[in-house]
């Protein structure tokens, strides 16, 4: 997702931190704005509880021996890669959000931690991260924290364990610097300053010059040492991490996409990030997400860079509904579809690991076309067999850059909180409180 250009649609400023809301002040301050709505529907926790898959289920659905990526990979990661092998085959999906538990749209200072939880209880099944929280972009570290000595990577340390303890399932994604514009600038305390979105600075020939033997290696080493030490510090708390490196590789919105690395460099890049991070950092608490730009008609154009089925854990997608018309959802069955066979063919699982409604910048506050949207999302997910499906962040009292609804108060929120709880309520969906403990099923072994 060309995620900081969706701000030229809406005036912002692309160097203004993700934290920093916009103006508006009535409806985004306002609990009793005439947009917000009186909830009607409340969840259902003893159901989603009496749904949820059984280890018995699990054990017997999800193969105990799987080829993956690490053959080193720690008995919770191989235990998370046999559940989301058992989900599609039981006509379930779990449902994902981006910061889901440290981002929010209305309520910053007050609710739970997560808009998702305000909703229904239940932060999600799925939690996306980035790299952006682990140099300050999407993470603030409070004065008297920093005075603590308490780092970016301690706060997100503890996110991503407090949301492991909830049942839900970690994925990381890295909106990587243009490393040409870091290796030009003044240096910390010796580090590099890795603060500032340039993800979208496609100049400098950045992926080739990363590589060994490339002047910036030094650079790209220096940024993968830093995700590997969150990675590390997960690990020793036995939290496994679905690691999205790369992403939307096929579009031209960023450095490593498109046209602006050559084929040789990306799937050389790729190989170089993976034996990285489990060869030389010691990761092994990481399952890899393969994830462009959708939508797909065929398999020859998914699989255009892939890396080989020696360096991919997961077949994933990115795909976003920008104009509310109803293709998007065509587009994607077809697109799940082709993924479907692959994964069948490979012995891979597939997600929709990024997705959305985008029309205007994102979800709107007032006059959604669809409010049923995700419910039709999953819907499609669990038909092709996905194990999940991610919607992007809900970030800080932005009105044009939020991607699921919110709670202003604790009766009153977005005008689609009783769509989006009547799909909390949905026997397919899982949410962190209904998925399996998977941590205590069999590891199996890996090939």
């Amino acid at each position: 997702m060309k995620k900081r250009l969706l701000a030229v649609a809406v005036g912002l400023s692309l160097s203004m931190p993700v934290f920093a809301g916009v103006g508006h002040a009535s409806v985004l301050d306002n609990p009793q704005d005439k947009a917000y709505v009186q909830r009607s529907v409340l969840p259902d926790h003893g159901k989603a509880q009496k749904e949820a898959l059984t280890l018995a289920q699990v054990e017997k659905s999800a193969p105990l021996a799987n080829k993956v990526v690490d053959k080193q990979l720690t008995p919770e990661a191989a235990r998370l890669y046999r559940y989301l092998l058992a989900v599609p085959q039981a006509g379930k999906v779990i449902y994902g959000h981006q910061n889901d538990t440290h981002h929010k749209m209305f309520r910053v200072d007050s609710g739970s931690e997560s808009d998702c939880k305000d909703v229904t209880g239940s932060i999600a099944g799925v939690v996306g991260m980035d790299s952006l929280s682990l140099t300050g972009d999407e993470l603030k570290v409070t004065a008297a924290e920093k005075a603590a000595g308490v780092t970016y990577t301690d706060k997100l340390v503890e996110i991503a364990e407090n949301a492991d303890k909830q049942g839900a399932i970690i994925t990381l994604s890295m909106h990587m610097p243009n490393f040409a514009v870091v290796a030009k600038k003044p240096r910390v305390n010796g580090a590099y300053d890795f603060q500032g979105y340039s993800p979208n600075v496609l100049t400098g020939d950045v992926g080739k010059r990363i590589l060994p033997g490339g002047d910036l290696n030094e650079v790209y080493r220096a940024y993968l040492d830093m995700v590997a030490n969150f990675a590390l510090r997960l690990q020793d708390k036995h939290i496994p991490v679905i690691f999205r490196p790369l992403h939307e590789h096929n579009g031209s919105w960023f450095w490593w996409g498109g046209q602006n690395i050559s084929s040789n460099d990306f799937l050389a890049l790729w190989k170089y990030t993976a034996e990285y991070m489990r060869d030389v950092k010691g990761v092994h608490n990481f399952l890899y997400a393969y994830s462009p730009n959708g939508p797909f008609a065929d398999a020859a154009a998914y699989l255009d860079r892939y890396p080989g089925d020696d360096y991919v854990d997961i077949f994933g997608v990115d795909t976003y509904d920008d104009d509310q018309s109803g293709s998007w959802y065509k587009n994607l069955s077809q697109t799940l579809a082709v993924m479907e066979k692959l994964g069948q063919e490979r012995h891979k699982v597939i997600a929709l690991t990024e997705a959305g409604v985008r029309r205007g910048g994102s979800l709107a506050v007032r006059d959604n076309v669809d409010k049923k949207w995700f419910s039709k999302a999953g819907k499609i997910c669990w038909e092709h067999k996905a194990a999940y499906y991610m919607v992007w962040a809900n970030f800080d009292k932005e009105e044009h850059n939020f991607f699921m609804p919110y709670m202003v108060d604790d009766k009153r929120g977005h005008e689609m909180i009783d769509e989006f709880t009547s799909f909390y309520n949905e026997p397919a969906s899982i949410f962190a409180d209904g998925n399996t403990d998977y941590k205590k099923l069999q590891a199996g072994t890996v090939k």
